[in-house]
Protein backbone atom coordinates (compact mmCIF):
# COMPACT_ATOMS: atom_id res chain seq x y z
CA UNK A 1 0.00 0.00 0.00
CA UNK A 2 1.65 3.28 -1.03
CA UNK A 3 2.36 5.50 2.00
CA UNK A 4 2.82 9.33 0.44
CA UNK A 5 3.46 10.74 3.86
CA UNK A 6 6.84 9.03 4.00
CA UNK A 7 7.96 10.60 1.12
CA UNK A 8 6.46 14.48 1.52
CA UNK A 9 7.52 17.25 3.95
CA UNK A 10 4.76 17.06 6.21
CA UNK A 11 6.87 14.63 8.90
CA UNK A 12 9.79 17.76 9.05
CA UNK A 13 10.70 17.07 5.79
CA UNK A 14 12.10 20.63 4.80
CA UNK A 15 14.21 20.84 2.06
CA UNK A 16 14.36 24.55 1.90
CA UNK A 17 12.43 27.15 3.05
CA UNK A 18 9.54 28.68 1.79
CA UNK A 19 10.35 32.53 1.31
CA UNK A 20 13.59 34.00 1.77
CA UNK A 21 14.93 37.30 1.77
CA UNK A 22 17.92 39.09 2.35
CA UNK A 23 19.25 42.46 3.44
CA UNK A 24 18.31 45.16 1.11
CA UNK A 25 20.45 47.72 0.05
CA UNK A 26 20.13 50.80 1.67
CA UNK A 27 18.26 52.55 -1.39
CA UNK A 28 15.81 50.05 -0.71
CA UNK A 29 14.84 50.62 2.85
CA UNK A 30 12.43 52.49 4.29
CA UNK A 31 11.31 53.81 7.83
CA UNK A 32 8.15 52.28 8.68
CA UNK A 33 6.02 52.49 11.71
CA UNK A 34 5.98 49.75 14.53
CA UNK A 35 4.03 46.71 13.22
CA UNK A 36 1.55 44.88 14.66
CA UNK A 37 1.34 41.27 15.55
CA UNK A 38 -2.64 40.81 14.82
CA UNK A 39 -2.75 37.14 13.47
CA UNK A 40 -5.82 35.78 12.20
CA UNK A 41 -7.59 33.57 14.40
CA UNK A 42 -7.50 29.67 13.66
CA UNK A 43 -9.62 26.30 15.49
CA UNK A 44 -6.45 24.81 16.44
CA UNK A 45 -8.32 24.24 20.38
CA UNK A 46 -11.13 22.69 18.75
CA UNK A 47 -8.86 20.32 16.79
CA UNK A 48 -6.89 19.38 19.84
CA UNK A 49 -9.94 18.57 21.69
CA UNK A 50 -11.41 16.63 19.13
CA UNK A 51 -8.34 14.47 18.90
CA UNK A 52 -8.68 14.30 23.24
CA UNK A 53 -11.70 12.99 22.75
CA UNK A 54 -10.82 10.52 19.59
CA UNK A 55 -8.31 9.05 22.53
CA UNK A 56 -9.99 8.73 25.48
CA UNK A 57 -12.60 6.22 24.06
CA UNK A 58 -10.80 3.28 25.22
CA UNK A 59 -14.56 0.99 25.33
CA UNK A 60 -14.16 0.77 21.74
CA UNK A 61 -12.87 -2.46 20.62
CA UNK A 62 -9.48 -1.19 18.94
CA UNK A 63 -5.96 -1.52 20.19
CA UNK A 64 -3.51 1.46 19.97
CA UNK A 65 -0.60 1.72 17.56
CA UNK A 66 2.45 3.16 18.55
CA UNK A 67 6.19 4.04 17.17
CA UNK A 68 9.10 6.10 18.61
CA UNK A 69 11.63 7.06 17.15
CA UNK A 70 14.69 8.18 17.11
CA UNK A 71 17.49 10.39 14.96
CA UNK A 72 21.09 12.16 14.33
CA UNK A 73 21.60 14.30 11.21
CA UNK A 74 24.43 15.98 9.70
CA UNK A 75 24.52 18.79 7.72
CA UNK A 76 27.77 20.34 5.90
CA UNK A 77 25.60 23.79 5.71
CA UNK A 78 23.12 24.02 8.26
CA UNK A 79 22.34 27.94 7.23
CA UNK A 80 22.48 27.32 3.53
CA UNK A 81 25.23 29.66 2.93
CA UNK A 82 26.16 30.48 -0.66
CA UNK A 83 29.91 30.54 -1.40
CA UNK A 84 30.08 34.19 -0.85
CA UNK A 85 28.59 34.11 2.73
CA UNK A 86 31.31 31.16 3.41
CA UNK A 87 33.90 33.82 2.46
CA UNK A 88 32.26 36.57 4.78
CA UNK A 89 31.53 34.05 7.36
CA UNK A 90 35.47 33.06 7.22
CA UNK A 91 36.23 36.79 7.33
CA UNK A 92 34.39 36.92 10.55
CA UNK A 93 31.96 39.56 9.13
CA UNK A 94 29.60 41.34 11.48
CA UNK A 95 26.53 39.78 9.06
CA UNK A 96 27.13 36.27 10.39
CA UNK A 97 27.93 36.60 13.93
CA UNK A 98 24.87 34.29 14.64
CA UNK A 99 26.46 31.47 13.25
CA UNK A 100 28.36 29.19 15.65
CA UNK A 101 29.36 26.60 12.96
CA UNK A 102 28.45 26.38 9.07
CA UNK A 103 27.73 22.56 9.82
CA UNK A 104 26.11 20.79 12.63
CA UNK A 105 25.13 17.76 14.39
CA UNK A 106 20.68 17.73 14.38
CA UNK A 107 19.03 15.24 17.55
CA UNK A 108 15.70 14.43 17.09
CA UNK A 109 12.64 11.97 18.54
CA UNK A 110 8.89 11.33 17.36
CA UNK A 111 6.50 9.78 18.36
CA UNK A 112 3.17 8.38 16.21
CA UNK A 113 0.03 7.11 18.02
CA UNK A 114 -2.61 5.44 16.11
CA UNK A 115 -5.98 4.15 17.24
CA UNK A 116 -7.69 2.11 14.23
CA UNK A 117 -11.23 1.38 14.19
CA UNK A 118 -12.94 -1.13 12.64
CA UNK A 119 -16.81 -1.08 11.24
CA UNK A 120 -17.44 -3.85 9.31
CA UNK A 121 -15.39 -3.38 6.17
CA UNK A 122 -14.32 0.25 6.82
CA UNK A 123 -11.33 1.07 8.84
CA UNK A 124 -11.45 4.33 10.80
CA UNK A 125 -7.72 5.99 12.05
CA UNK A 126 -7.06 8.92 13.70
CA UNK A 127 -3.75 9.68 14.98
CA UNK A 128 -1.27 12.19 16.46
CA UNK A 129 2.69 12.64 15.46
CA UNK A 130 4.57 14.70 17.78
CA UNK A 131 8.79 15.70 16.96
CA UNK A 132 10.93 17.51 18.67
CA UNK A 133 14.25 18.24 17.73
CA UNK A 134 17.82 20.33 18.59
CA UNK A 135 20.79 21.43 17.05
CA UNK A 136 23.91 21.02 18.70
CA UNK A 137 26.22 23.66 18.11
CA UNK A 138 23.80 26.79 16.70
CA UNK A 139 20.74 25.98 19.24
CA UNK A 140 18.91 28.29 17.65
CA UNK A 141 17.59 25.60 15.26
CA UNK A 142 15.49 23.49 16.98
CA UNK A 143 11.66 22.59 16.46
CA UNK A 144 8.49 21.15 18.29
CA UNK A 145 5.76 20.12 15.62
CA UNK A 146 2.70 18.53 15.94
CA UNK A 147 0.31 16.50 13.31
CA UNK A 148 -3.26 15.32 13.62
CA UNK A 149 -4.44 12.80 11.36
CA UNK A 150 -7.43 11.10 10.44
CA UNK A 151 -7.93 8.15 7.99
CA UNK A 152 -10.43 6.16 5.96
CA UNK A 153 -9.42 2.94 4.16
CA UNK A 154 -11.37 0.88 2.19
CA UNK A 155 -9.92 -1.93 -0.24
CA UNK A 156 -9.25 0.02 -3.01
CA UNK A 157 -9.10 3.82 -1.61
CA UNK A 158 -8.21 5.53 1.34
CA UNK A 159 -8.95 9.58 2.21
CA UNK A 160 -6.78 11.16 4.35
CA UNK A 161 -6.86 14.20 6.43
CA UNK A 162 -4.89 16.42 8.67
CA UNK A 163 -3.35 19.46 10.66
CA UNK A 164 0.20 20.23 11.15
CA UNK A 165 1.21 22.56 13.49
CA UNK A 166 4.50 24.26 13.44
CA UNK A 167 4.74 26.84 16.39
CA UNK A 168 8.66 27.92 15.44
CA UNK A 169 10.13 27.37 12.28
CA UNK A 170 13.87 28.99 12.49
CA UNK A 171 15.86 29.72 8.89
CA UNK A 172 18.63 32.13 9.62
CA UNK A 173 19.16 35.98 11.03
CA UNK A 174 18.84 38.86 8.15
CA UNK A 175 19.11 42.31 8.72
CA UNK A 176 15.25 43.88 9.91
CA UNK A 177 14.15 45.77 6.77
CA UNK A 178 12.42 48.50 8.87
CA UNK A 179 14.96 50.72 8.68
CA UNK A 180 16.67 49.66 12.07
CA UNK A 181 19.59 47.52 9.73
CA UNK A 182 19.73 44.92 13.23
CA UNK A 183 20.40 41.48 12.70
CA UNK A 184 17.23 39.44 13.72
CA UNK A 185 15.88 36.31 13.43
CA UNK A 186 14.04 35.32 10.33
CA UNK A 187 11.48 32.48 12.03
CA UNK A 188 7.82 31.55 11.08
CA UNK A 189 4.80 29.85 12.74
CA UNK A 190 3.28 27.80 10.13
CA UNK A 191 -0.40 25.84 9.81
CA UNK A 192 -1.14 23.42 7.94
CA UNK A 193 -3.90 22.00 6.17
CA UNK A 194 -4.22 18.85 3.71
CA UNK A 195 -6.02 16.58 1.93
CA UNK A 196 -5.31 13.57 0.35
CA UNK A 197 -7.02 10.78 -2.04
CA UNK A 198 -5.28 7.78 -2.64
CA UNK A 199 -6.80 5.08 -4.97
CA UNK A 200 -6.00 1.63 -6.40
CA UNK A 201 -7.42 0.24 -10.04
CA UNK A 202 -5.17 -2.36 -10.07
CA UNK A 203 -2.99 -4.54 -7.76
CA UNK A 204 0.44 -3.07 -9.59
CA UNK A 205 -1.19 0.84 -9.98
CA UNK A 206 -1.67 3.09 -7.62
CA UNK A 207 -2.69 6.81 -8.01
CA UNK A 208 -2.74 9.44 -5.79
CA UNK A 209 -4.23 13.54 -5.41
CA UNK A 210 -3.70 15.73 -2.37
CA UNK A 211 -4.34 19.72 -1.45
CA UNK A 212 -1.91 21.28 0.73
CA UNK A 213 -3.13 25.07 2.22
CA UNK A 214 -0.45 26.71 4.49
CA UNK A 215 -0.81 29.86 6.75
CA UNK A 216 3.02 31.81 7.06
CA UNK A 217 2.93 34.04 10.36
CA UNK A 218 6.39 35.72 10.81
CA UNK A 219 8.17 36.86 13.83
CA UNK A 220 7.21 40.79 14.24
CA UNK A 221 10.72 41.68 12.32
CA UNK A 222 9.52 40.71 8.93
CA UNK A 223 5.61 40.08 9.05
CA UNK A 224 6.01 41.72 4.87
CA UNK A 225 6.48 37.53 4.25
CA UNK A 226 3.46 36.31 6.13
CA UNK A 227 1.44 34.64 3.12
CA UNK A 228 -0.52 31.47 2.35
CA UNK A 229 0.47 28.67 0.18
CA UNK A 230 -1.18 26.39 -1.94
CA UNK A 231 -0.28 23.42 -3.48
CA UNK A 232 -1.91 20.45 -5.85
CA UNK A 233 0.22 17.56 -6.44
CA UNK A 234 -0.95 14.42 -8.44
CA UNK A 235 0.67 11.42 -9.27
CA UNK A 236 0.92 7.70 -9.98
CA UNK A 237 3.00 4.62 -8.87
CA UNK A 238 3.11 1.56 -10.81
CA UNK A 239 4.99 -1.81 -9.03
CA UNK A 240 7.04 -4.39 -11.42
CA UNK A 241 8.14 -7.52 -9.88
CA UNK A 242 11.62 -6.48 -8.37
CA UNK A 243 11.17 -2.77 -8.35
CA UNK A 244 8.25 0.05 -8.26
CA UNK A 245 8.44 3.54 -9.85
CA UNK A 246 6.43 6.67 -8.80
CA UNK A 247 6.25 10.17 -10.23
CA UNK A 248 4.39 12.84 -9.11
CA UNK A 249 3.69 17.00 -10.22
CA UNK A 250 2.89 19.57 -7.93
CA UNK A 251 1.89 23.06 -8.46
CA UNK A 252 2.93 25.58 -5.53
CA UNK A 253 1.12 29.02 -5.70
CA UNK A 254 2.55 31.49 -2.68
CA UNK A 255 0.79 34.48 -2.01
CA UNK A 256 2.46 36.95 0.04
CA UNK A 257 -0.13 39.26 1.82
CA UNK A 258 1.87 41.05 4.65
CA UNK A 259 3.86 43.44 2.40
CA UNK A 260 0.89 45.39 1.48
CA UNK A 261 0.92 47.33 4.59
CA UNK A 262 4.29 47.98 5.27
CA UNK A 263 5.58 49.39 1.37
CA UNK A 264 7.69 46.64 1.07
CA UNK A 265 8.31 44.69 -1.87
CA UNK A 266 5.99 41.48 -3.00
CA UNK A 267 7.77 38.40 -2.25
CA UNK A 268 4.88 36.44 -4.01
CA UNK A 269 5.69 33.28 -6.52
CA UNK A 270 4.52 30.19 -8.11
CA UNK A 271 6.42 26.58 -8.33
CA UNK A 272 6.19 23.74 -10.52
CA UNK A 273 7.92 20.77 -8.91
CA UNK A 274 8.62 17.40 -10.54
CA UNK A 275 9.31 14.21 -8.36
CA UNK A 276 10.21 10.86 -9.22
CA UNK A 277 11.57 7.69 -6.34
CA UNK A 278 12.56 4.30 -7.87
CA UNK A 279 12.36 1.71 -4.69
CA UNK A 280 13.23 -2.01 -4.86
CA UNK A 281 11.33 -5.04 -3.54
CA UNK A 282 12.34 -5.35 0.38
CA UNK A 283 14.91 -8.81 0.00
CA UNK A 284 15.16 -10.70 3.03
CA UNK A 285 18.44 -10.35 5.03
CA UNK A 286 18.79 -13.71 5.58
CA UNK A 287 16.50 -16.63 4.90
CA UNK A 288 13.90 -16.72 2.04
CA UNK A 289 11.28 -14.59 3.71
CA UNK A 290 10.87 -10.57 5.00
CA UNK A 291 8.86 -11.36 7.87
CA UNK A 292 11.17 -10.78 10.05
CA UNK A 293 13.87 -9.09 8.90
CA UNK A 294 14.70 -7.22 4.91
CA UNK A 295 16.17 -4.51 3.68
CA UNK A 296 14.63 -1.92 0.74
CA UNK A 297 16.86 1.04 -1.32
CA UNK A 298 15.25 3.69 -2.61
CA UNK A 299 16.14 6.58 -5.03
CA UNK A 300 14.47 10.14 -5.24
CA UNK A 301 14.92 12.92 -7.71
CA UNK A 302 13.41 16.04 -7.42
CA UNK A 303 13.01 19.67 -8.81
CA UNK A 304 11.21 22.90 -8.05
CA UNK A 305 11.22 25.53 -10.91
CA UNK A 306 10.23 29.11 -8.58
CA UNK A 307 9.35 31.99 -10.54
CA UNK A 308 8.81 35.31 -8.75
CA UNK A 309 6.13 37.78 -10.01
CA UNK A 310 6.99 40.95 -8.86
CA UNK A 311 8.62 43.85 -10.47
CA UNK A 312 11.10 45.58 -8.24
CA UNK A 313 14.74 45.33 -8.32
CA UNK A 314 14.94 42.98 -5.40
CA UNK A 315 12.57 40.35 -6.73
CA UNK A 316 12.05 41.56 -10.49
CA UNK A 317 13.03 38.40 -12.44
CA UNK A 318 14.47 36.15 -10.00
CA UNK A 319 14.21 32.79 -10.59
CA UNK A 320 14.96 29.54 -8.35
CA UNK A 321 15.98 25.89 -9.86
CA UNK A 322 16.21 23.37 -7.46
CA UNK A 323 17.54 20.04 -8.10
CA UNK A 324 17.25 17.53 -4.54
CA UNK A 325 18.99 13.84 -4.81
CA UNK A 326 17.95 11.61 -2.22
CA UNK A 327 19.42 7.95 -1.68
CA UNK A 328 18.79 5.86 1.12
CA UNK A 329 17.77 2.20 2.99
CA UNK A 330 15.48 1.28 5.25
CA UNK A 331 16.41 -1.97 7.22
CA UNK A 332 13.72 -3.97 9.14
CA UNK A 333 16.17 -5.79 11.83
CA UNK A 334 12.83 -7.37 13.12
CA UNK A 335 8.90 -6.72 13.54
CA UNK A 336 9.41 -4.04 15.98
CA UNK A 337 13.10 -2.49 14.93
CA UNK A 338 13.71 -0.51 11.98
CA UNK A 339 16.25 1.16 10.65
CA UNK A 340 16.85 4.15 7.88
CA UNK A 341 19.33 5.75 6.81
CA UNK A 342 19.50 8.39 4.37
CA UNK A 343 21.69 10.44 1.88
CA UNK A 344 20.53 14.01 0.54
CA UNK A 345 22.52 16.82 -1.63
CA UNK A 346 20.39 20.05 -2.12
CA UNK A 347 21.60 22.71 -4.87
CA UNK A 348 19.63 25.69 -5.74
CA UNK A 349 20.75 27.38 -9.01
CA UNK A 350 19.59 30.94 -9.41
CA UNK A 351 18.59 33.28 -11.77
CA UNK A 352 18.53 37.18 -11.80
CA UNK A 353 19.46 40.43 -13.32
CA UNK A 354 20.22 41.49 -9.77
CA UNK A 355 23.85 40.80 -8.87
CA UNK A 356 23.21 40.63 -4.94
CA UNK A 357 20.57 37.78 -5.53
CA UNK A 358 22.88 36.22 -7.34
CA UNK A 359 25.67 35.92 -4.96
CA UNK A 360 23.40 36.02 -1.82
CA UNK A 361 20.65 33.00 -3.13
CA UNK A 362 22.83 29.91 -4.73
CA UNK A 363 23.67 27.08 -2.35
CA UNK A 364 24.91 24.02 -1.84
CA UNK A 365 24.32 21.01 0.82
CA UNK A 366 24.49 17.45 1.47
CA UNK A 367 22.93 15.91 4.78
CA UNK A 368 23.44 12.36 6.13
CA UNK A 369 21.01 11.13 8.60
CA UNK A 370 20.62 7.93 10.64
CA UNK A 371 16.94 6.91 12.63
CA UNK A 372 16.22 4.16 14.61
CA UNK A 373 12.06 3.19 14.95
CA UNK A 374 10.92 1.07 17.69
CA UNK A 375 6.72 -0.35 17.23
CA UNK A 376 5.16 -1.12 20.54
Amino acid sequence: MLNTENLDMDKNREIYPDPMQEPKQTDEKRVRTPRGLTRRKNFRPIILCFAFCLFALTNLSANLEGEISLGLGYSDNVFQLSDYDFQRFDDEHPNLDYVDTTDDLTMSMRIDLAYPLHYRWWKFTPSVTGTISQNISNTDKQRQDAILRFRIDRHYWSFTSLYGYYPYIYYRHFNDSDGSDELEKYAYERNLYRTELVLRPHKNVTAFGNIRYEELYYNKYFTEADGDILTTELGARYSFPSFSLQGSYSYKDYQAEGWKDLQANDGSYQSNVFRGVLRLKAMPINGESTRKNSWQPYLELSREDRFYQANDSWYGGREYNSTNTKAGVNVKLSPKWNLSLDYLHIFRNVDSPNGSVLRLKEFSENRLSATVKYKF
